[in-house]
């Protein structure tokens, strides 16, 4: 995703055609999902105020309403970290700190019931990474294999030969080979409410470390991702 600020400011005028088309193709995608959220809710805001409306109902609609804007404020949080994953400074995080961060939030996150286990090594695991973009990467990729009905997800840290490495495997619904080979493509995504962006960020975010991920998965049997980034050993 492109520097926005720098195209409306003029700052950085070479290539400023290859970065315009960028932002207008993306803006082709993100606006018809934006439109369908911002439409649903305007509509249970409307029969919100339908007169005689029974309580039942009211609530219902309620609960679609705050449902659809918490959509709306995920599509603008993972649009806003995707678009700065490059620019955001390189800072030295914990990944095994980062791994139970994630872990604690996924609490929040709806349909939660899977059973979330971490491995994690004694000694603490660095990495130089964007700090906001890896935490939202970690928590993606539990929320992808939460919304893919997993019972179970594991996540397990390691370190060997210089690089870390952060494997989250979940016996979720699995993908099949066509999602798979485009499901780190910026807004491509299967669901009716989703941003599309989620493992585009895991993408993003592990290139701009110099790391490489590998991803596995099968229809009815779950998925496995593993991230590989290298580690940093210096304050």
């Amino acid at each position: 995703m492109p520097d926005i600020g720098s195209v409306v400011s003029g700052e950085k005028l070479e290539g400023a055609p290859d970065i315009l088309g960028d932002f207008c193709a993306a803006a082709g995608k993100f606006v018809p999902r934006a439109r369908k959220l911002l439409s649903s809710a305007m509509r249970s805001a409307a029969v919100l105020q339908s007169p005689g409306i029974a309580p039942d109902a009211a609530a219902a609609m309620l609960r679609r309403l705050t449902g659809r804007l918490s959509d709306i404020e995920s599509l603008l949080s993972d649009l806003s970290i995707h678009s700065s994953v490059k620019s955001e400074p390189q800072e030295r995080v914990s990944l095994s700190g980062t791994v139970r961060a994630a872990v604690r939030g996924a609490d929040s996150l709806p349909l939660h019931i899977a059973e979330i286990r971490a491995e994690l090594p004694q000694d603490e695991i660095f990495v130089r990474a964007p700090r906001t973009a890896l935490s939202a990467s970690v928590m993606n990729l539990l929320k992808n294999a939460i919304e893919a009905h997993a019972a179970e997800i594991s996540l397990s840290v390691s370190c060997s030969e210089g690089h870390a490495s952060l494997i989250v495997a979940d016996s979720g619904d699995g993908m099949a080979p066509v999602v798979l080979g485009r499901c780190t493509e910026p807004f491509f995504t299967t669901k009716d409410t989703g941003s599309g962006l989620g493992l585009a960020i895991v993408a993003e975010t592990v290139s701009a470390a110099g790391g490489s991920i590998r991803m596995e998965s099968k229809e009815g049997a779950g998925s496995v991702f593993m991230l590989s980034l290298p580690v940093c050993s210096g304050e």
